[in-house]
């Protein structure tokens, strides 16, 4: 039986669940979950591998001092924090971010208007929880 340290899941992770298993050496060890929607999955598997080969690039980097602490959703936009950053993974993590705040968060179709700073949805889904 394999042992657990901390819990890994959110409810909203079994969408991401194959993408941490598969680079689960990128993730803090105390890594919670995606506290996104699986709109923004195709965004946050793009920065996984992107990370992960920045880091294979630059064998002189240490990974664990690079590793991701936080995935999240906060006031609608994306978040992203790692233990420790560079340039390159800076303007990555900004690049990411902004790609994020056009997409819905439900389905991750373009968002063509902003209704508030709570949350990145499309027209639809706002429609479907008010």
């Amino acid at each position: 039986m394999k042992n657990k340290r901390y819990p890994r899941k959110y409810s909203r992770d079994e969408d991401f669940e194959e993408l941490y298993n598969h680079f689960e050496q990128l993730f803090c060890p105390s890594f919670w979950g995606f506290e996104i929607g699986p709109g923004w999955f195709e965004i946050i598997a793009d920065f996984v591998i992107k990370l992960d080969y920045h880091l294979r690039r630059n064998p002189n980097m240490i990974r664990e001092k690079y590793i991701i602490m936080q995935v999240k959703e906060k006031f609608g936009s994306l978040r992203i924090y790692l233990h420790s950053s560079d340039f390159y993974l800076n303007s990555l993590i900004a690049e990411t971010e902004k790609q994020a705040a056009n997409s819905c968060t439900i389905c991750g179709k373009k968002v063509e208007k902003v209704f508030g700073v709570w949350s990145s949805m499309c027209e639809k889904h706002i429609k479907e929880i008010v």
